[in-house]
Formats: C-alpha cells, structure tokens, sequence
C-alpha cells in the first residue's frame, strides 16, 4: 500500500495559488523596471536639451527657438514627474504583492509540513510492519530448526 496524502489537492491548490502570486510579483518588478529605464531615459534627455540650449544661447539664437526649448523641457519635466507617480504607485502595490505571495506561500508551506508529518510517520509504520514480518520469518525459522 502506497502513501496516500488526503490533501493533496489542497497542496496542489496551494502550490499553485504560490506560482500565481509569485508571476503577479515578477510582472510588477518588470514593469518598475520599465518605468526606471524610461526615467532614466527622461533624465538624459532633459540633460541633452539644457546642453543644447546653453550652446544655443552662446552662439544667440531666436526668441521662438528658446521659447520652443523651454517648452521641450517643460514637455519633459512633465513626463518624468508621471513617471515617477507611477513608479511610487507601483511600488506600492508590489509591497502590497510580496504580502500576498509570503501569506501564499507560507500556506502551501503549512500543508507541506502537515504532508510531511504524514508521510514521516506512514514511513515509520512501513517500518514497523517490516520489522514484523522479518521477527516473524525469524521465529517461524527457528522454530522448524529446534
């Protein structure tokens, strides 16, 4: 007789409640990535224009291309301050996220140690009924042998 877990669909369930969770979490810290590198990308580019518009400003340039300028920058400031909304918001909810996935894991965790313990002691009583029919043969050999 092999062992049997009565809830093994539970652990199942569990499990992959863990994995879900676990993909929700990878997905929010992808997306924190895309959201840094394009803010990083909003800094350079911020960088880049204020470059230009000093040298710009050095040789003398129009009114129109300054004002046009400072609106790019404006443009950009604008961008990377919803970025960085965003970025807080998602950081946010992927703290609320790890939360999920511990209590999720802690879970499939509860019921894994409740299997264990099964099949510990299952292994345990295997052993015993072995143990038996070994003591068993013995006494049954020494018998015949008297």
């Amino acid at each position: 007789m092999s062992f049997h877990f009565p809830l093994a669909a539970v652990l199942r369930y569990r499990e992959s409640m863990e994995q879900r969770e676990h993909l929700a979490l990878e997905r929010l810290q992808q997306e924190i990535a895309r959201v840094e590198v394009r803010m990083r990308q909003i800094g350079e580019d911020r960088s880049t224009a204020a470059q230009t518009l000093l040298a710009d400003l050095a040789r003398g340039t129009r009114a129109a291309e300054v004002q046009a300028a400072y609106e790019d920058q404006r443009a950009l400031a604008q961008q990377q301050e919803g970025f960085e909304t965003l970025s807080r918001e998602l950081k946010k909810k992927w703290r609320q996220q790890l939360v999920t996935y511990e209590l999720a894991r802690r879970n499939r965790e509860t019921v894994e140690k409740l299997r264990q313990k099964q099949l510990d002691a299952y292994s345990r009583e295997q052993a015993k009924r072995e143990q038996a029919v070994i003591d068993d043969l013995f006494l049954m050999r020494r018998r015949r042998g008297q």
